[in-house]
């Protein structure tokens, strides 16, 4: 792969997120909002984090993962697209937020790409059926790449701790993004 044809945000960027990591368990759908949620906060709208739980270029995410688990995973269990979307509505919600959380289950490539051509990041889901080797999982895509031979491919925050993870475009189930 050329480095100098990925599209997207610059992976420094998630530096900061580095460090946050899946504790245990299936929780991967609720760690991958908190650096989604992150991100806009530290480069699109302040406010979309409340302050008391995080300030702008905090590295401590302990309040938001520990808000977003009521709302995306109360039980801890694996989650689909819709229900991290629902999760993250609920918690613009509670917060008065004008977000809505959007899921799609299909067309994966074509959604997270042109929110990356916004600037804005994308939780993907990843499914081992469809060749993930990391099983089903969730992560945060922030620039993709297509070679000449027509492989597809993203750069992702994951959650287990590579924040800029290489994987196929191919593993990708569903997405979740903000309108």
């Amino acid at each position: 792969m050329d480095e100098s044809v990925w599209q997207g945000i610059p992976e420094e960027r998630f530096r900061l997120y580095r460090q946050w990591v899946t504790p245990s368990g299936y929780l991967c759908g609720t760690y991958a909002a908190a650096v989604f949620l992150a991100y806009y906060q530290d480069y699109i709208d302040e406010s979309i984090i409340p302050k008391a739980f995080r300030k702008k270029h905090q590295r401590d995410l302990t309040a938001v993962t520990e808000f977003l688990r009521m709302t995306i995973q109360p039980h801890g269990m694996p989650t689909i697209a819709w229900q991290v979307a629902h999760g993250l509505s609920r918690y613009f919600d509670h917060f008065q937020l004008p977000y809505r959380g959007r899921a799609t289950m299909i067309g994966g490539w074509q959604r997270a790409c042109k929110r990356i051509d916004q600037g804005k990041p994308v939780i993907i889901g990843i499914l081992k059926p469809l060749g993930s080797t990391y099983g089903n999982h969730w992560v945060v895509a922030y620039a993709y790449q297509e070679t000449a031979a027509g492989e597809r491919f993203f750069k992702v925050h994951d959650n287990w701790g590579n924040y800029k993870k290489v994987i196929p475009a191919s593993w990708v189930n569903g997405t979740v993004t903000l309108p």
